[in-house]
């Protein structure tokens, strides 16, 4: 019931806030797969995958895995998320996920935090604006926690025959 009420107001159309997690995998003996795999952000070979969670913090979409060179944009728009969404739906992400032409396609729309791309610094009303938003979008973060707390193989190393390269 807290988590609804402080969707209400600004951001009452949201309906989903997105996310991507890496699980650690094992280094693959195949150099493609481990091109593939291989993340910068992480320093090492990972599986990627997108969380969707409710405004109410239900989990209500995970994605298969992608390597995790995948960009943040690319998983989210071949996991066939965006395909759930109806118009004038909003989602809440983070400045990575940079999906409005794909969001627009269905007729929703997107919540960001605020760039300083180009300025100085960002305005009051921006500073306000991004601190709302990190407050939201925490609850993702606690969601992606929970689950690695849980299920015990998400923090990895993800072993090779665990993985399917099947489309």
């Amino acid at each position: 019931e807290k988590n609804t009420m402080s969707f209400r107001g600004k951001y009452s159309k949201c309906v989903v806030i997105i996310d991507c997690f890496e699980v650690a995998l094992e280094k693959s003996s195949d150099q493609d797969a481990q091109a593939q795999t291989y993340s910068s952000y992480k320093s090492r070979n990972t599986l990627k995958y997108l969380i969707g969670i409710a405004p109410q913090g239900a989990i209500t979409f995970i994605s298969n895995g992608f390597g995790g060179r995948t960009s943040d944009k690319t998983v989210t728009e071949q996991s066939g998320s965006l395909k759930k969404l109806l118009p004038g739906d909003q989602v809440l992400a983070d400045r990575g996920f940079d999906i409005q032409e794909g969001l627009a396609m269905y007729g929703a729309t997107l919540a960001i935090p605020a760039f300083t791309k180009g300025k100085q610094q960002l305005s009051k009303k921006e500073v306000d604006s991004t601190r709302e938003l990190a407050s939201l979008r925490i609850h993702v973060e606690r969601v992606i926690g929970a689950l690695r707390q849980k299920y015990t193989m998400l923090n990895g190393p993800v072993e090779i025959p665990y993985t399917n390269k099947d489309p």
